[in-house]
């Protein structure tokens, strides 16, 4: 099916049907009596017939480039697909419900975090996007931002598959030493191309590329050059950084299975690799960042996807490790977390978190930012992970006259209920048993294990072991925490050690309401609501 259509509005709609079998769409410009590709995305068709085409959302790319020019659509798609595409300016669609400070896609589906970068005043988030289906496919730069790290608004997508394949991970960097001919505040963006599985990028291989923003992040232009050839077959995830030091920029970059590599550049357009390591298990999405200790010393630490980091040595050109694996999660769901450049007083990481928001049109979380430190503990280098201090500041504590105690299944409970958009966070601290009677026959702290149930969810913590159970799987948190915080909001929950030394998170059955504490001895038990958006 093919369809002409004249450029009047900045966007183009296409209707999805979420699920279905993904059919090639290809939209095409002439200029000059040549006719050339311009977008190609898998597009999820319902190929029934029927007189009017059915939908669940509609996803949209900006097309105002091509303003009073005729694009033609091609597609497998039937006649009445075409009829719904659409160009038109902003359309508004029905608002979904979701969480409130964890950034979730308007529509479709979310991967890593990419380009994340701050400038005067504004934290910029891009993501591995697919705004035509719940499910991964079509890797664009999707684009947030906000003052707070906690409330974000999404902007207009800035990176589209093309030629040299999809958009995939990668890292941005402030041009402060106007490097490829660019003005000193462009923003820089060192991209996968993942070429090889489209059939407008058949045959080629992965690339390391280049694109610039002038106008503070909102629109990228790519460079057709310079950019680093293959590597090794799917290389990806640049994440560089300038190392003073050594007076050049440093590039970590995966290569294949459990191989990494750095590479040296004076001007990010020539690059040297002067190192090449494998790390047992870890992959993808590396980093390599200097943090602070709380007690001013400095350590170098390596970062792959999972979550699992290395500690050692770098000096400009080699890092050196035990190859000590140390794990940052206590289970799978975040992953591919990147640092934010332009932010000199802290080390801030994003994570994405793998959910699946079942019944909702989109799929996929940003965690809360962490700042990064470290802290020597009984021998051992631990890193400290703990929610950005944006997040203390919008904290007020629940008043006790706001919680019930219930009679459930003849045990009393503290309850409270959950108002509508509203982020809660608990925390236990680990000496909640104080005040329970001691003495023969009677409960001691180690015996009393922390029970709450939110959202479908059950949750019990044992202090003492610092074993963790939700619905019935079982983590070990370890013991050198003081205690057990819980965010809620909406679907997502996130529990970490108060501390900060290791942290996880869930999807609930549920959006939440209503949260049941078993059990009235928990003396040390806080609550606390997060204020809304103040931005």
């Amino acid at each position: 099916m093919e369809k002409k259509i004249t450029i009047t509005e900045a966007y183009l709609y296409l209707p999805i049907r979420a699920g279905q079998k993904e059919e090639l769409f290809e939209v095409f410009a002439e200029e000059d009596g040549k006719v050339y590709k311009v977008f190609e995305f898998m597009i999820p068709v319902d190929q029934t017939e029927k007189e009017r085409y059915s939908y669940d959302y509609l996803a949209r790319f900006a097309v105002k480039q091509f303003t009073d020019k005729t694009l033609t659509l091609k597609g497998e798609v039937p006649e009445t697909f075409m009829r719904e595409v659409v160009n038109a300016s902003e359309k508004e669609q029905e608002s979904l419900a979701r969480p409130s400070i964890h950034f979730t896609a308007e529509r479709g589906w979310i991967n890593d975090p990419n380009g994340l970068f701050y400038q005067d005043g504004v934290y910029h988030l891009y993501f591995q996007y697919n705004p035509f289906n719940t499910s991964w496919q079509n890797m664009s730069w999707g684009h947030a931002v906000s003052r707070d790290l906690l409330h974000w608004k999404q902007e207009e997508s800035v990176l589209y598959p093309d030629e040299h394949g999809m958009m995939f991970s990668g890292c941005a960097l402030i041009n402060e030493r106007r490097k490829l001919g660019l003005q000193e505040k462009a923003v820089l963006y060192f991209y996968t191309a993942a070429a090889g599985d489209t059939p407008w990028s058949k045959g080629k291989e992965f690339t390391q590329r280049i694109a610039y923003s002038t106008d503070g992040g909102y629109t990228l232009t790519k460079l057709e050059t310079p950019y680093l050839d293959t590597i090794c077959r799917e290389n990806r995830d640049p994440k560089i950084f300038r190392h003073e030091e050594s007076g050049a920029y440093i590039m970590a970059l995966w290569l294949e299975e459990n191989d990494f590599a750095l590479l040296r550049s004076k001007n990010l357009a020539d690059w040297e690799m002067t190192d090449r390591f494998t790390l047992e298990k870890a992959w993808e999405c590396p980093d390599l960042v200097r943090l602070s200790g709380q007690d001013g010393s400095t350590k170098w630490m390596f970062w792959s996807a999972d979550g699992f980091y290395y500690w050692g040595e770098f000096d400009g050109y080699h890092f050196t490790t035990d190859g000590v694996q140390h794990k940052a999660y206590f289970n799978t769901v975040p992953y591919a977390a990147q640092i934010y450049t332009g932010v000199a007083d802290r080390v801030i990481s994003v994570p994405w978190f793998r959910l699946t928001f079942e019944g909702r049109l989109y799929t996929g979380a940003m965690g809360i930012p962490r700042e990064f430190s470290y802290q020597e503990m009984d021998g051992e280098t631990i890193l400290i992970q703990r929610p950005v201090r944006e997040l203390t500041e919008l904290l007020d504590e629940i008043p006790s006259k706001e919680l019930t105690i219930e009679k459930i299944e003849n045990v009393e409970c503290i309850c409270y209920n959950i108002k509508d958009g509203e982020v809660l966070l608990f925390q236990l601290e680990q000496e909640y048993g104080e005040g329970i009677p001691t003495g023969d026959g009677a409960a001691t702290k180690s015996d009393i294990p922390f029970e709450a149930e939110f959202g479908g969810v059950f949750l019990t913590y044992h202090p003492d072991s610092g074993e963790l159970t939700v619905d019935g799987n079982v983590y070990s948190i370890g013991t050198k925490g003081k205690g057990l915080s819980v965010l809620i909001d909406d679907k997502v929950a996130e529990i970490w050690e108060t501390d900060g030394t290791t942290m996880g998170a869930f999807e609930v059955k549920d959006a939440v309401d209503r949260v049941v504490f078993a059990g009235t001895e928990y003396n040390r038990l806080m609550l606390y609501r997060i204020r809304s958006n103040t931005q």
